[in-house]
């Protein structure tokens, strides 16, 4: 198994599991998918809390619910051994337990405390399986090699160089025949108070029960206590709080309907908002607009008043449109110019001019025909003049229409009576 300590932000609402699946997909990549996680949420101060991560490989869990399958048993929770042995020891309420447990195989450590369990770890102590007693603690190698790891430990810890050497206790779980002695030595190099937990009494069986030395099977009968008692665990591997949901099976039919039947849902959801918005906006309009009903009316008049009147009081001379049109018909390099411009009150031009070329001269006749506002364009005469340069002599006649129709004698009128 794999443990670490992690501090979050506190947050409400059970967002530590994200968190910590956000800190397992970056620190675990990319074998965790390989891995089962489960965390043991503690206390801390208002802003933050403490949180135990812990990790074990895929393929050993299933091993162990084929194994007790074909045993014809039910696998209800997986568990650490030792974690099982926080609920027991009777402890202190006001201390926090570091758990010791002693196996053949090697030896773990837990630190208990009042928010729950804080720290889990595996110690490099190699503990011979099937040795014990003075056999395996007579020289004294093996209890130097555990107590160098307990001080390297138990120094690390939070609030380690506190003056209250009394904060802390050291409950032992011991199967593999530690002495009193040595239990003494620990405790002057832990500066720890030290207790060995044994069956029944560490269990907290009662009265009546079989007393067994030692605590040879204590981490599995701390975990059938456990399950009949009704506590739940600590940390259940079989029962991830950080496993995505498991998603059930669902034949393509009704998955096809069902991704149907949520497409007409959103559809008719849109139609009807859209509809919605819709009848709100256009109520929206028609009330702007009876609002502005008044305002209307009294524009419209002054508009009737202003096109009334505009006729009589226009001050633009009615030649300058034509006298713009002449204009864009020339070209701007200069190759045509007019020497005489006479427009009569019917709008009615004679036009007369030099040019360079005769291209030149039938180019502008070819551009005032192209032009819907002139008609009957014609040319008077076209000749050789000058005798230095080469130059010719033109004049032109034609109308121009207004608005597509031809100035008639009284609109001449009007605009002759104009001022200017």
């Amino acid at each position: 198994m794999i443990a670490r300590a992690k501090t979050l932000p506190s947050a409400p609402g059970g967002s530590e599991a994200k968190m910590l699946s956000l800190m397992v997909e970056r620190e675990f990549a990319p074998d965790h998918k390989k891995l089962v996680f489960d965390y043991n949420l503690g206390t801390g101060d208002t802003d933050r809390a403490s949180v135990l991560l812990v990790a074990a490989p895929q393929l050993v869990l299933d091993q162990f619910t084929a194994m007790a399958g074909a045993a014809g048993l039910t696998v209800t929770g997986i568990t650490g051994s030792t974690m099982c042995l926080t609920g027991c020891g009777d402890g202190a309420a006001d201390r926090d337990r570091i758990i010791l447990h002693l196996f053949g195989g090697g030896a773990e450590l837990v630190l208990l405390g009042p928010g729950g369990i804080g720290m889990m770890r595996r110690l490099p102590v190699k503990i011979p399986v099937g040795a014990g007693g003075d056999q395996l603690w007579g020289d004294g190698l093996m209890l130097r090699e555990l107590t160098d790891e307990l001080r390297r430990v138990v120094a690390l810890l939070p609030g380690a160089g506190s003056a209250d050497k009394t904060q802390r206790e050291l409950l032992i779980w011991d199967e593999t025949g530690l002495d009193p002695d040595d239990r003494k030595v620990l405790s002057e190099k832990l500066e720890l108070p030290v207790r060995t937990c044994e069956r029944p009494e560490g269990l907290e069986l009662g009265a009546g029960s079989r007393p067994v030395p030692g605590a040879q099977f204590s981490a599995a009968a701390a975990m059938a206590l456990s399950s009949v008692r009704g506590n739940a665990l600590t940390i259940d591997l079989l029962h991830s709080r950080l496993s995505p949901p498991k998603r059930l099976g669902v034949g393509r039919k009704a998955a096809w309907g069902a991704a149907l039947l949520g497409t007409l849902v959103v559809a008719g959801t849109f139609l009807v908002l859209d509809w919605r918005e819709d009848v709100l906006e256009v109520a929206s309009l028609t009330g702007r607009l009876n609002d502005m009903a008044d305002d209307l009316a009294e524009a419209k008049h002054v508009i009737d008043k202003v096109n009334f009147a505009r006729p009589w009081y226009g001050r633009r001379p009615s030649y300058l449109d034509c006298m713009r049109e002449v204009t864009l018909a020339f070209p701007q390099e200069g190759l045509i110019w007019t020497t005489s411009v006479a427009i009569q009150e019917d709008m009615k031009v004679v036009l007369s001019g030099k040019g360079v070329s005769e291209s030149a001269v039938l180019d502008v006749l070819d551009r005032l025909k192209a032009n819907p506002k002139f008609s009957d364009v014609k040319p008077l005469y076209l000749r050789q003049a000058g005798r230095e340069e080469p130059q010719v002599a033109f004049a032109m006649s034609f109308t121009f229409s207004y608005s597509g129709k031809t100035w008639s004698s009284q609109n001449a009128k009007r605009s002759s009576s104009q001022p200017r």
